[in-house]
Formats: structure tokens, sequence, C-alpha cells
């Protein structure tokens, strides 16, 4: 999971820093922070991995040191700030599609004085949350991040140990919010497409489809991240006994999800991203010389298949055209 994170989201600001979307400023450079903040869990999962690696065989003997290492608590901070920024920069990416869906013809906020002030307002609460407990604080106990073995802030076999209250809050109700948030999202995004394509149902159906699948895909990979978080911390505070060992599993098959998918969902598998990384194949001289006859059939098509759906567009009547037109090139970086 650490490598994936690591190499995948490095991909993804790579290509995203040669490759610098015209039409979705706002979008592309929302996604190139949730790429960062994925890569920090890279690196979380790098440090434990090393530490695993280091310790093996014989942790017992290093446990006290280890959990109570600098080390250990730099580890717990990267851990809380990569999660609750990857969370807080998912929900503004799921709004920035919602209002790029379902208000077509709403002028996009290009000044990017206000992009900027909204990354840093959820740099800042992740930084916030994630380095108030290395604060000399009596609230937070000596060692907040050093409670288990993976340096987490979850505190499942522990659940009223001191900053209790912090911990729930951060896995449950800042959690839970965005999750619901985004379903709602999605499907109402779903429902404004389908009902803007009422009058090209059969030409619309299989790309309706197509963002259908995607759509659940992304809120599958949400709730297979965050659920069992939010249910694990609900029954350690309920009163069930859980086992330290799950520490681990979570660290290292759950937590993770979003990080290692996040590129793909987000970036690798878009059609904007498969277009570019075509581009640049065919810049290359081994490509260029054997796919001339290839690239201009494939441009052929592609401005036959344009033709097309524009002229449904154009037939689709004046009154609902303009609409139709924004949300045909909003749903093509979905």
């Amino acid at each position: 999971m650490a490598s994936i994170a690591v190499v995948g989201n490095l991909l993804v600001l790579a290509g995203r820093y040669f490759y610098k979307s015209r039409s979705n400023v706002e979008h592309s450079l929302y996604l190139r922070h949730l790429a960062a903040s994925d890569f920090l869990m890279g690196i979380y999962l790098t440090l434990i991995a090393c530490a695993d690696i280091s310790f093996r065989g014989e942790y017992i003997q290093h446990e006290e040191t280890w959990r109570h290492s600098e080390l250990c608590a730099f580890a717990g901070f990267l851990s809380t700030f990569s999660c609750e920024s990857s969370t807080l920069l998912l929900t503004l990416v799921t709004w920035d599609r919602l209002m790029s869906v379902t208000r077509p013809l709403k002028p996009r906020d290009t000044e990017k004085i206000r992009i900027v002030l909204r990354l840093l307002l959820v740099w800042g609460i992740s930084f916030g949350l994630a380095a108030a407990p290395l604060l000399p604080n009596d609230y937070f106990g000596e060692h907040f991040y050093g409670n288990n073995g993976v340096c987490l802030s979850l505190h499942i076999h522990d659940p009223y140990a001191k900053g209790w209250e912090y911990s729930a809050l951060l896995f449950i109700c800042i959690n839970t919010i965005s999750l619901v948030f985004i379903l709602f999202s999605y499907v109402r995004m779903l429902q404004a497409i389908r009902d803007s394509g009422g009058g090209m149902r059969s030409t619309h159906s299989g790309r309706e489809n197509v963002v259908a699948t995607r759509f659940a895909i992304i809120v599958t990979t949400d709730c297979a991240c965050w659920l069992p978080i939010i249910v694990v911390k609900i029954a350690a505070l309920s009163g069930c006994v859980i086992s330290p060992n799950l520490y681990a599993w979570l660290a290292v098959m759950v937590l993770p999800v979003n990080s290692a998918l996040n590129p793909v969902l987000y970036t690798l598998t878009t059609a904007a991203f498969k277009q570019q990384l075509r581009r640049y194949c065919h810049t290359l001289p081994t490509c260029s010389l054997g796919n001339n006859e290839t690239r201009s059939q494939t441009q052929t098509g592609y401005e036959s298949g344009l033709s097309v759906s524009l002229a449904h567009l154009g037939n689709a009547g004046i009154g609902g055209s303009g609409r139709k037109r924004m949300s045909h090139r909003h749903m093509s970086y979905l």
C-alpha cells in the first residue's frame, strides 16, 4: 500500500504539473492538492513499514521506546494530517463537481485568490487538528499518538483515554458528515445528468452508465475507507472489546484505501489524462513513426463523433441547448 500510494500520487503530481488544464483550472488544482495529501499517507506507511522491519521479532523489547519516540509522534501527525486534509479535499472536489453539473450556466470562479484561500483553509484546519496533540497540553496527555504501535489517534482499545473527544470528532463526526455529503452530491449529480439528457436518452444512455459506474466506484471506495473506521470507533465507545491487533489492519488495509485509489479514480483513468498521455506518446519518435496512420484514424473518428454529438445538441432546441452543451462539457472530466 505504501508503494502504491507514493508512486500513484507522484505520477498524479508530475502529470498535472506538466499538463495544466485550461478549462478546469480550479478542479485541476484541487486534485493536485489531493494527490499531495494522499502522498503524505504513503510517507506514513513507509515509516511504519521501516519500523516493522527494524523491530521484527523483538518488538516487545522496544515497544515503549518506539511508542514514546519522536518518530512515532511524527508518523501519527502525518497520518492524521493526511486523513483530515484528504477528507476535506475530497469534500471540496465533490462540491466543485456538484456546482459544475447542477449549475452549468453559472460562471466558474476563476479568481485564483479565492481558490487559494479555500485550499489554505483546508490545509490550515488539517494541520491544526494534527498538530494539536503534539503541543504540551494535559488534555492529550504526554504521548497521545503513542497510544498504540502504529501511532494512530484512533484509540480503540482504550476508547476513553485522554483526548477521546478529539479522536471521536475526527473519526466519527467529520468522516460521517463528509461521507453523507459526498453520497448525496453524487446522487444529485447523476439525477442532473439524466435530466439534462432527457431529449437525447438513446444517445446518452451509454455515457450515463459510464458516469454512474464511476460515481458508484468513488462512493464505494469512500465507504470502504471511512465506514469501517466509523463503525469500529462507535463500537469501542459503546463498550465493545476491540483487540489491539486491529490497529495494524486498519492502518495498513483500511486507512490507505483512498490514498491508493484516488490517483486512479480522479486522474489516471479520466478521459483528459488518457488523451494527454496518447498525445505525449505520439510525440515520441518510436511512436510517431509507427502510429501516424492510427493517429489519423483516431482523430477522424473523434472529430466524426464530436460532429454527431454537436449535431444532437444543436437539434435539441434553443431553450435547453445551452444547459445540455455545458453539461456535456462538464461530464468530460467526471
